[in-house]
C-alpha cells in the first residue's frame, strides 16, 4: 500500500511537470518541442508507473509481499493472522504448526508450511474477502477441506496422500469474492 501511494504521488509530480513543460497548446508543444525539458518529467513518469505497476519478484510472492515472521504461541494454540489492504508471507521453519485463524480482506497471505512440524488434527480456518490465502503443503501431508464460497473457490493442487497414517490438515475455507490456493 505504501508503496502504490508513493508511485501514485511521484507519477503527479512527473504529471504536472510533462504538463507545464509542454504549456497550454499541447500539439504544438510537442511540434516545436525542445525535447531536452521532456527528459526529466518524462523520467520521474516512468519511475512512478513502475512502483505502481511493479512487477512480481523471483521470491514467488509480489513485491508488496511483506515477510514476516512466524508469530509464537501457547503451545498447542492456533496463530491469529490478519491482514487488510496487505500482503504478508510466513515461511515456517521447524516450528510447531497446531493450526491458524486467517483473515485476508482485500489483501493475500502467503503459507508455506513444507517446513513446518505439523501436529495432525491441525485446523487452518481461513476467511476472505476481496483477498486471497495461498498455502504451501507438504506432500506427505493427508488434507480434509471444507469450503463455502460466495464468487470465490478453493484451489486444490495437492494429490491425495496414499498413506493412511500420514498426519491430518483440515482447511476450512469461508471465501467470499476471493480465494484458497493449496499447493506443495
Amino acid at each position: 500500500m505504501k508503496r502504490v501511494l508513493i508511485g501514485i504521488i511521484i507519477l503527479a509530480i512527473g504529471a504536472m511537470m510533462m504538463a507545464k513543460a509542454l504549456g497550454y497548446d499541447f500539439f504544438d508543444s510537442i511540434l516545436d518541442a525542445d525535447w531536452k525539458k521532456f527528459i526529466i518529467p518524462g523520467i520521474i513518469l516512468l519511475i512512478g508507473l513502475r512502483l505502481v505497476f511493479g512487477s512480481s519478484s523471483s521470491h514467488g510472492h509480489s513485491t508488496s509481499m511483506k515477510l514476516c515472521e512466524v508469530p509464537e504461541v501457547e503451545e498447542g494454540e492456533p496463530m491469529n493472522i490478519s491482514v487488510t489492504f496487505a500482503g504478508n508471507a510466513y515461511n515456517f521453519r521447524d516450528e510447531n504448526f497446531y493450526g491458524a485463524k486467517i483473515e485476508a480482506i482485500f489483501g493475500g497471505v502467503c503459507i508455506d508450511l513444507r517446513g513446518a512440524n505439523i501436529k495432525d488434527g491441525s485446523v487452518l480456518d481461513i476467511h476472505t474477502l476481496f483477498g486471497g490465502v495461498e498455502l504451501k503443503i507438504p506432500q506427505n501431508i493427508s488434507l480434509q477441506v471444507d469450503s463455502s464460497c460466495i464468487l470465490g473457490g478453493v484451489d486444490n493442487k495437492i494429490p491425495r496422500c496414499p498413506d493412511n497414517d500420514a498426519k491430518r490438515l483440515i482447511i476450512r475455507a469461508n471465501c467470499t469474492l476471493g480465494g484458497v490456493e493449496i499447493k506443495g
